[in-house]
């Protein structure tokens, strides 16, 4: 392979510290290889051998680097000096090495909750707050040890003599770092909501005081257990390594001369501290690589900080390089892409070349409603599988449930996808709920086992308020509707209206008036798409609720908005609806086992669904991204100028994806609301544009 002028500068470098931004498509996995070759063949000269660990993010980027590796003769000479690894794999390994008793990894929720609830209950009982906590929280274990986990994901440490004073120096260095809403949403708000925090003190980590001291017994109990989690491969194997050596190195022949870091701009806090420790105790050289226009996973707790500021984490100076030649998009994506993104002002401001001279198709449609534009998807899929041409295309929306209803009519139409287990509010069991309840007004007039109507009715019940009816409430409320003997949905209500048991807790009429008004909102609908919507807007338990959605998916984006607006060409055929998403799900391939660390999917089918969070690292033939709106693109949560910067950068890494053909498909309105096209379609530089149309 003949490598470019950027690529030779890297490579060559005599830098013990090296940062290389590596754009998409420049080359960067063979830069890497090539890099441990040029530096392996300098050893040589000197006369000594050196050793190479490389880590990547995703168990698929180690096996293509490996494939690579071991596949192409030119690295013949440092096959045998070259690891390649995940710091999850290393860690474990080296922890499995190095103590006696034999490890167990829990990830399952099953898991998490049997830790609480057995292991860790001599230490929970002790501490009076959580132990009161705990005894009518049974239901929230397993979010207990998530907790656990992102409070060493973020960069905390159990071993500590003062834990609040720890505690309150690390979330100023969180806070320094944007890295404020990681914070919040997975270590604080999470701690509140289980009431595992003191309300009485104003000091925030007064307030948390028990659950930390909880936390800190807790991961010696376990480590003393050998029950260790995904994160604890990094971590213990990290703790284990500074109380083994200290200030010391690895012995040779096990010393790593040079270590290599992919995808930098991913890590979070756990793992750029991991790799401070391996690079102190092997004594090695460092190489940085990513791109921080490719910085989309704080929701993990990384930042593009560490890779734009190495020399302030590391402690040293590091020599930078820029690898500018993009080989693999068309040069009018590269264009606009770059014209983009340099709106973002926490980045290296660059200047990339496109090697490749074909023109993209790049083209705008805006239509006047969200159907239109999943029509034209329907109609560019069937165009080319007619043509038997075979065109991968992907399309991409930022949100799941924008993508919800281009399953069921894929489906429907028997075109074959594949889309990827994040979709799989589909299979929640609130989503079944969902069904239930357009089923109950499909038949509500419909004469039927008083049994059936009853459990149906009970049911809607149960999603009217954001929380469920108690089990008294239930138990009357059944008691009543099965002396009255109801033989319709219709009869139900009529016998509610006398009903004078208990709901929510009080015997008010208005709790009992508030019930009736919104079951008949929603079941004098004549259509599905009214149904639906009336559904979203009248059932709070079925609306958004984060404290929910770590439980069933379906809570943290409820589909109400695009389902309903999908399903007016259904008109008041419930049955049809329900069949087609039910032959949906039927299709969707969902394993848990397959959201393990980098799992991946080469499926030779036709049309690929994702969110922009999955499309990372991919390429097609053709992307379609759905909804470029403004709430959408960028989503309507970003407030700051870092989450906007974000947003930008999943918006960047979307449109990087195409080898050839690129759609933006924005709406005019979603059911009868107006809406604004995205303020980042206006960034790019349409000149570059093919056709804009509907504008």
């Amino acid at each position: 392979m003949t490598l470019d002028n950027y690529q030779l500068e890297y490579c060559n470098s005599n830098g013990q510290f090296t940062r290389l931004l590596a754009p998409a498509g420049s080359g960067k996995t063979q830069s890497l290889l090539w890099r441990c070759l040029y530096k392996f063949n300098k050893a040589q000269k000197s006369g000594k051998t050196n050793k190479f660990l490389i880590f990547t993010f995703t168990r698929v980027a180690k096996e293509e680097l490996k494939e690579r590796l071991n596949k192409n003769t030119e690295f013949n000479d440092i096959k045998n000096h070259v690891k390649i690894d995940t710091l999850n794999q290393w860690g474990f390994n080296y922890l499995k090495r190095n103590v006696e008793s034999s490890i167990e990894v829990k990830v399952s929720k099953y898991d998490k909750y049997f830790l609480i609830k057995n292991i860790l209950r001599p230490i929970w009982k002790e501490i009076p707050l959580i132990n009161s906590t705990l005894q009518k929280r049974q239901n929230k274990y397993d979010k207990i040890i998530e907790i656990f986990d992102s409070l060493k994901s973020a960069g905390f440490r159990h071993d500590t003599n003062n834990i609040e004073e720890h505690f309150y120096e690390h979330l100023i260095w969180l806070k320094n770092n944007f890295l404020e809403r990681y914070l919040v949403n997975n270590i604080i708000q999470p701690i509140f909501d289980l009431e595992l925090a003191d309300n009485n003190h104003s000091y925030l980590p007064k307030q948390l005081q028990s659950f930390l001291q909880f936390w800190q017994k807790s991961c010696e109990h376990l480590w003393n257990t050998a029950i260790i989690s995904l994160d604890d491969q990094k971590y213990w194997a990290m703790l284990k390594l500074q109380e083994k050596y200290g200030n010391n190195t690895f012995p040779e022949p096990n010393r790593y001369h040079h270590i290599l870091v992919d995808e930098f701009q991913d890590i979070n806090p756990l793992d750029l501290h991991f790799v401070k420790t391996l690079v102190s105790v092997n004594n090695s050289s460092l190489d940085l690589i990513g791109d921080e226009d490719q910085a989309i996973y704080e929701w993990r707790g990384s930042t593009p900080h560490f890779i734009l500021n190495p020399d302030t984490f590391f402690e040293n100076e590091f020599k930078n390089y820029l690898l500018k030649n993009n080989y693999r998009s068309p040069y009018n994506i590269v264009e606009i892409s770059e014209t983009l993104i340099k709106n973002n002002n926490y980045r290296v401001n660059k200047q990339i070349y496109s090697h490749n001279k074909d023109s993209a198709k790049i083209e705008h449609y805006n239509f006047n409603t969200h159907m239109e534009s999943l029509n034209f998807v329907m109609n560019l899929a069937e165009k080319y599988a007619n043509q038997n041409i075979p065109k991968k295309i992907a399309v991409i929306g930022r949100k799941k449930s924008q993508i919800i209803p281009l399953q069921i009519l894929l489906t429907s139409k028997d075109i074959p996808y594949f889309a990827k287990e994040d979709l799989n509010i589909l299979l929640s069991k609130t989503f079944e709920t969902l069904k239930n309840i357009l089923y109950a007004i499909a038949t509500k007039n419909d004469r039927r086992l008083s049994k059936d109507t009853i459990d149906s009715f009970i049911s809607c019940c149960d999603k009217i308020d954001t929380y469920p009816l108690k089990r008294n409430e239930k138990n009357s409320l059944y008691r009543y509707l099965l002396s009255k003997q109801p033989k319709s949905f219709y009869d139900a209500i009529q016998y509610f209206q006398t009903y004078n048991g208990p709901i929510k807790g009080t015997k008010e009429e208005k709790s009992k008036t508030n019930f009736l008004i919104a079951i008949l909102n929603v079941f004098e609908t004549k259509t599905v798409s009214e149904s639906i919507e009336a559904i979203g807007n009248n059932f709070k338990g079925l609306q958004k609720h984060f404290a929910k959605s770590d439980d069933d998916i379906f809570y943290k984006e409820p589909p109400f908005l695009y389902l309903s607006e999908y399903a007016q060409t259904y008109d008041n055929d419930y049955f049809e609806f329900i069949e087609h998403i039910e032959k949906a799900i039927s299709k969707m391939d969902y394993n848990p086992e397959k959201e393990k660390e980098g799992y991946d999917d080469d499926l030779n089918l036709p049309i690929h669904i994702m969110t922009a969070l999955r499309a990372k690292g991919k390429e097609y033939d053709i992307v379609i991204l759905l909804d470029v709106n403004d709430g959408i693109w960028p989503i309507m949560y970003a407030e700051t100028e870092q989450e906007i910067e974000q947003e930008r950068r999943i918006f960047y890494v979307a449109i990087t994806r195409t080898k050839k053909e690129l759609y933006f498909l924005s709406v005019k309105s979603i059911l009868g609301k107006s809406v604004k096209i995205s303020p980042y379609l206006n960034e790019l530089d349409k000149s570059k544009f093919f056709n804009i149309r509907g504008s």
